[in-house]
């Protein structure tokens, strides 16, 4: 009896112990946070950038907080709205997260920077219950946990929100280990109920938290299987393992299901958003060395140039990679140990070989040419961005650090050694010269809003804008220099207006813009009224304003009703007389869109031209939900890298058109094709072994100035043209 109750008190200690200890990690990670982000400069309305997907990150706060969720919405993609399904956001348990905020009030901006804020003692409590599980000490699980938390990667993914909040990493990797030591409570006889619950709700959460941490993390448990398999194993070893990625998939298929509910009965009129390739999964894994060089933003100059010039000579890296100076010892030495042990037998404490040996798995996912490209090939190409597993290997090194750090020694090294780990990893992982520059941020967007607002009250409200130069969203074409999605800012600071801006590129809602007769302002204006549209808008940012046809639109438009301060964003009311029909409206959101699918864009004053390997396609996109036949179709050919080639274009085994393309010479190809009701892609194949282009591109020919014709009954836009103008990107 007396044993009993000192086992209990004991394990009472612990338990209040470890509380403080998690305190202690999530408030020092909070004053790590502040540091970084200069928060006290922070106040209420003002996001932490407004740069990169910044914007499509607050317009998914802005649908969640007004619209319940991010599926859809009225107020951007105008007159037809955004259907969010085509570019699926799985971070459920984020989107709750954020929902739960907003009880308190507060717009998209203010909602978005608490959570990016909390996320840093967020990913501090969970890895510090991960390291205090693999039985490092209490100070130690606190300095673990605080480097973590303070990733360089993470003081710069506020435009990355959902991949920001990594606190779920932690706990998908306990259920690894656990199933690496054959510790996973679905191979247990007799399992504890306590940590059954621990085990269904670390999947949940991380199987609700992303593809990218949810797949990752199944990658590991399917190597932890393997992993276990060279061990001594009862029967049945196996199934613990397999029920917890089978959970985890199906957990995680539930936003994918429901994103497919919501694409149901919506046309496709283009390639679907988001699509992948295999060749993606090559541009957007990582390099080795890009783990184990400096920060590219590291304080110390010297060291931040070091990388800098390395990545400017070689190949683009778009993600922050590094491990720190602490992540780059523990993840040395974790492999160092495996290498060791492989060459000489010497034996090494069980969970540092475990985790070398998940470092080494890891590392070849990440890597170019590695693991991921075969998941890319064989199963899925989507996970592309195989280089977020640095995440995983930096947590992996910080714990062997934390293995060491832990090891028995004098009271006085136990407590200067975490301390002195700390100091070096926050000084290396850190830079708060880098911290958002909050009074350019505000003086943005109150710009912004006085604009709108002076502009709503020009024009009243309900009513939609037109939006100058017109671009695809998401991940459309820019024009050089350009802040992608720049045009998702206005909605978030008036909602009494629409913005057209934000419709899905591969259906309706968003590829009508692609059609937009700039060539006819009056029939123009005719089919905005008509649909709703009560202005016009231009970002001078993008557009030269001398344009002859922008010119001519605005020649009718009169003087402008609303401009920012610095002159970039420009208005102008659309003439009431002009109100529009009901033909006018079709046909306004009805073209037919003649394109190629090849290489990017390339405009210049005389031609608009697309580079190609040996396949390319030519597309039709019809929005009028009808058949059209008999497009004819024209495009200039010329031969790249062989004096002649073969230019085939085929609709299935038929073939439309040939021409022999030549080097140095543009020839024009010919043909004929129908263009059923939504999408379809013709075949065009291109004769001969391609060579590699100045960027180490495979190319054969270039396609330039395509043309088509149709007959009078269908309005049929030829891109190429379109693109001429300056002010469409497609």
């Amino acid at each position: 009896m007396g044993s009993q109750m000192k086992t209990t008190r004991q394990r009472d200690v612990s338990v209040h112990a470890d509380v403080v200890g998690a305190v202690w990690a999530a408030a020092l990670a909070t004053v790590v946070a502040m540091w970084s982000l200069r928060v006290w400069e922070w106040r209420p309305g003002l996001p932490p950038s407004l740069l990169g997907d910044s914007p499509v990150v607050l317009t998914q706060i802005h649908q969640i907080l007004y619209e319940g969720w991010f599926w859809s919405t009225q107020s951007v993609g105008f007159p037809i709205g955004q259907n969010a399904s085509f570019f699926p956001e799985l971070n459920v348990i984020h989107v709750l997260a954020v929902k739960a905020i907003g009880l308190f009030g507060g717009d998209a901006a203010t909602v978005g920077a608490a959570y990016f804020f909390v996320g840093y003692p967020l990913v501090a409590l969970t890895t510090y219950l991960l390291s205090r599980s693999e039985r490092l000490s209490r100070p130690v699980s606190i300095v673990v946990a605080v480097l973590f938390a303070a990733a360089p990667y993470h003081a710069e993914r506020f435009e990355h929100l959902w991949l920001a909040s990594y606190w779920t990493v932690p706990l998908g990797l306990w259920v690894v280990l656990g199933v690496a030591r054959g510790k996973n409570v679905f191979d247990c006889d007799r399992p504890r109920g306590r940590r059954i619950l621990l085990t269904v709700l670390a999947l949940a959460l991380v199987g609700l938290s992303g593809a990218y941490y949810a797949g990752f993390i199944m990658i590991l448990l399917a190597a932890a299987l393997v992993l276990r398999a060279g061990q001594e194993r009862p029967a049945g070893w196996w199934r613990g393992g397999l029920v917890s990625i089978s959970g985890l998939a199906v957990v995680a298929a539930l936003p994918l299901i429901a994103a497919k509910v919501g694409m149901s009965g919506t046309t496709l009129t283009g390639a679907r958003p988001a699509t992948r390739t295999v060749l993606e999964s090559e541009r957007y894994a990582g390099r080795v060395i890009d783990l184990f060089l400096p920060w590219e933003e590291h304080r110390l100059k010297p060291l931040a140039a070091l990388t800098q010039a390395y990545r400017a000579a070689g190949r683009p890296v778009t993600e922050t990679l590094a491990l720190g100076v602490v992540g780059v010892a523990g993840s040395a030495a974790l492999v160092l140990i495996c290498l060791r042990a492989l060459a000489t037998g010497r034996p090494a404490p069980q969970r540092l070989r475990l985790w070398g040996a998940l470092w080494l798995v890891t590392v070849a996912f990440y890597t170019v040419g590695g693991l991921g490209s075969v998941v890319a090939l064989l199963a899925t190409p989507q996970l592309r961005s195989w280089s977020r597993l640095s995440l995983v290997l930096l947590l992996l090194g910080l714990l062997a650090v934390g293995h060491w750090l832990s090891r028995p020694r004098s009271k006085l090294l136990a407590r200067t050694l975490p301390v002195l780990a700390l100091l070096v990893g926050f000084l290396d992982q850190t830079n708060p010269l880098l911290a958002p520059r909050y009074e350019d941020i505000a003086s943005r967007l109150d710009g912004i809003r006085s604009y709108t607002g002076t502009l709503a009250a020009a024009t009243g409200p309900q009513c939609g804008v037109l939006q100058l130069p017109v671009m695809r969203f998401p991940e459309g074409y820019l024009p050089e220099g350009y802040d992608a999605n720049a045009q998702l800012l206005q909605h978030l600071t008036n909602r009494q207006l629409a913005w057209s801006h934000g419709g899905m590129s591969g259906t309706r809602a968003g590829d009508w813009l692609m059609g937009i007769e700039l060539s006819n302002p009056s029939t123009l204006i005719s089919g905005l009224r008509a649909n709703g549209f009560c202005a016009v808008e231009l970002d001078t940012a993008a557009v030269d304003s001398t344009l002859p046809d922008l010119t001519a639109l605005t020649k009718l438009l009169g003087e402008p009703v609303a401009r920012t301060s610095d002159g970039r964003l420009v208005a102008w009311s659309l003439p009431v007389a002009e109100g529009g029909t009901s033909s006018d409206r079709e046909r306004l959101l009805s073209p037919v869109l003649v394109g190629l699918a090849a290489g990017g864009l390339r405009i210049d004053d005389q031609d608009v031209r697309q580079e190609s390997g040996p396949w390319a396609g030519v597309t039709t996109s019809n929005l009028s939900g009808k058949d059209v036949a008999g497009i004819e179709v024209t495009v200039d050919v010329t031969a790249l890298g062989a004096d002649e080639r073969e230019v085939v274009v085929q609709a299935g085994d038929t073939e439309l058109g040939r021409v022999t393309a030549v080097r140095d010479r543009a020839t024009p190809l010919t043909f004929m094709l129908n263009a059923p009701a939504g999408y379809q892609r013709l075949t065009v194949a291109v004769s001969g072994d391609p060579v590699r282009d100045s960027a180490d591109r495979s190319v054969s020919a270039y396609f330039s100035n395509l043309r088509a014709t149709g007959p009078e009954t269908a309005r049929v836009v030829s891109l190429h043209g379109q693109a001429r103008t300056k002010l469409i990107y497609p």
